[in-house]
């Protein structure tokens, strides 16, 4: 099976602590991740991350069903199961403009008809939005076969009510920016009100500085004066980070807060990466 980049785990877990868990799993084109948020205290009692793209000449679900079927963890008696699709074809809709019956061919209209996957849609709680999303069929399938009794969310869906939940300072003008590989999501807000939320691809840390850039000017946003905070896998000294400092004077990690418990192991790494993550599976 493919180790995990990362794998936090608190010593001297029991099937008891397990039972009293919610297990939240993210997967994305590049990466698999789970947590298991022990829901009476808070605390986050393991967390794992699959690198995917490490692994050559094998197709992407064989990979998954191998990590699902055979990591022992996934198959302790939880509480709830919670399966969250990072996939990047998702588009927000404003409820006035929703219409189930056009979900598929609005997506192939944005994204293109080359995907054959499944489109869903959600209302994103505490957002008059709803959220039209599509994902590939045999990897839900594969999930929702072995996770059986689990729900199924869009990533950014929960992004935008772990906003509404854990940002409570409606600041001017803030990016809110998660790292997941080679792929940025980028949430933009005035005032508390959604401007942007998208996916971007990128390869280099000129790609990033130019996205970001060009969603100021295209917002009319003040790069200056408006937050930045990032997350996600992303160092103070990467190359990223510095080209980021060259055009925005306030950037900052993303914190945690008070909405989950940290274990000792869990602070020995830069919390940020997993912040994002430890919100969802607190929010959902």
């Amino acid at each position: 099976m493919l180790q995990p980049s990362f794998h936090i785990e608190s010593e001297n877990i029991n099937e008891q602590d397990f039972k009293s868990c919610r297990l939240l799993i993210v997967i994305d084109n590049g990466s698999l991740s789970y947590v298991f948020l022990n829901t009476t205290n808070m605390q986050a009692v393991c967390i794992k991350y699959f690198h995917l793209r490490d692994v050559q000449n094998r197709e992407q679900d064989e990979i998954l069903r191998e990590i699902i079927y055979e990591d022992e963890l996934l198959s302790k008696d939880v509480n709830e199961v919670f399966l969250v699709y990072a996939f990047a074809d998702s588009t927000l809709v404003p409820d006035a403009y929703f219409n189930e019956s056009l979900d598929k061919e609005f997506t192939n209209l944005i994204y293109g008809n080359l995907e054959k996957g499944l489109v869903l849609n959600e209302k994103v709680p505490w957002w008059d939005i709803y959220n039209v999303y599509r994902i590939p069929t045999e990897i839900q399938r594969l999930f929702q076969f072995k996770f059986k009794t689990a729900k199924q969310l869009h990533y950014h869906s929960l992004l935008l009510k772990s906003h509404k939940k854990f940002s409570a300072a409606e600041l001017p003008e803030n990016i809110q920016i998660v790292f997941l590989d080679d792929r940025m999501i980028v949430s933009i807000y005035k005032k508390g009100q959604l401007q942007l939320m998208q996916s971007f691809d990128y390869a280099n840390q000129m790609d990033v500085a130019y996205h970001l850039l060009n969603c100021c000017e295209q917002l009319g946003l003040n790069q200056n004066e408006l937050s930045l905070q990032i997350s996600g896998f992303i160092e103070r000294r990467s190359a990223v980070y510095q080209e980021l400092a060259k055009y925005f004077s306030n950037i900052s990690f993303e914190e945690i807060g008070d909405g989950v418990q940290v274990t000792d192991k869990l602070e020995k790494y830069p919390l940020h990466y997993f912040s994002s993550l430890l919100k969802l599976a607190a929010c959902v």
